[in-house]
């Protein structure tokens, strides 16, 4: 049988991770050893890069600023053969990360985005659908009036066409400042809802399972426990791949790709959910949120 090469819309942040990883507990006033770095992310761009390394075909909607950052963050997305539709805003700095990395592989974020590079429903263009079989989007693209605005008439098109919608919220303090009931209510119903279980108890308070009326398929990643999927036809469970946690930046983002690009080229739930698994071990047991190095070979991503 041929091989299926998804097209996936995704839209959503880019920016540069500063990542610190210091190898003592921090000391306010004073200092640790440990390692700085700079690195491409933002979920939306971390998703899409890693889609594209899985072979699918990646259309990326998102903004960044007129500063040496953008210009080095097109160059970096290019080369990993992601498609752009990128808006470069005059006067803006791309935005940045900071990233606080604890001993135990945790992460804690401080986000630098000036709010110019938020959408508007002025940024829509219905041509990012022609053709795609997924319209993928993060809770980041939307905590703003305007891009509200903007993600719901997206959403409609996408409805109107039937490409099949995804979502990740990314984050359960943003969910907590924009309330949990009325984010639902203005995005849902969509056909993919993936999140980890932070985010599900603030979406669903009690009962994972309320939240299959808002999306036809719902992906709990649970971290060392692995992934589990809830849907109208059942329930599947994938126990974790075992990995050092080193690092849990962009893991959720290599998660979400694995899962729905796979998903697309073949309908098989549990096959799914083990590769997407498989790649969320591979990036906690690395810094950084993006592909680097032998990571393929390492991942065996052909075996299913």
């Amino acid at each position: 049988m041929d091989r299926i090469f998804p097209r996936i819309f995704a839209l959503g942040d880019i920016a540069w991770d500063i990542l610190l990883r210091p190898e003592e507990p921090l000391v306010f006033g004073s200092d640790v050893p440990g390692k700085a770095e700079f690195t491409p992310g933002g979920s939306a761009a971390n998703f899409a890069v890693w889609a594209a390394c899985l072979e699918a075909e990646v259309l990326l909607q998102g903004k960044i600023g007129d500063d040496r950052l953008g210009k080095m963050m097109e160059e970096h997305l290019a080369r990993k053969k992601v498609g752009l539709h990128l808006q470069i805003v005059t006067g803006a700095g791309t935005a940045r990360i900071g990233a606080v990395v604890s001993l135990q592989g945790e992460r804690a974020f401080v986000m630098d985005k000036p709010t110019s590079l938020a959408f508007s429903l002025g940024d829509f263009e219905p041509t990012c659908l022609d053709g795609r079989d997924l319209f993928f989007f993060t809770g980041y693209s939307l905590f703003t009036p305007s891009s509200l605005l903007f993600i719901q008439r997206i959403l409609e098109e996408a409805r109107v066409r039937k490409v099949p919608i995804a979502f990740d919220p990314a984050s359960f303090h943003l969910i907590e400042g924009y309330g949990p009931q009325e984010l639902l209510e203005r995005i849902c119903p969509v056909d993919f809802l993936l999140l980890n279980e932070d985010e599900a108890r603030k979406l669903a308070l009690a009962d994972t399972k309320t939240l299959l009326r808002h999306s036809k398929i719902v992906v709990l990643k649970q971290g060392l426990r692995g992934s589990t999927v809830f849907s109208r036809l059942g329930e599947w469970h994938v126990p974790s791949q075992p990995a050092p946690v080193l690092d849990s930046t962009g893991a959720g983002d290599a998660f979400d790709a694995a899962f729905l690009v796979e998903f697309l080229r073949t309908g098989d739930i549990p096959s799914s959910l083990r590769k997407a698994n498989r790649l969320g071990a591979y990036v906690v047991s690395h810094y950084g949120g993006q592909p680097d190095g032998d990571w393929a070979r390492a991942l065996n991503v052909d075996d299913t």
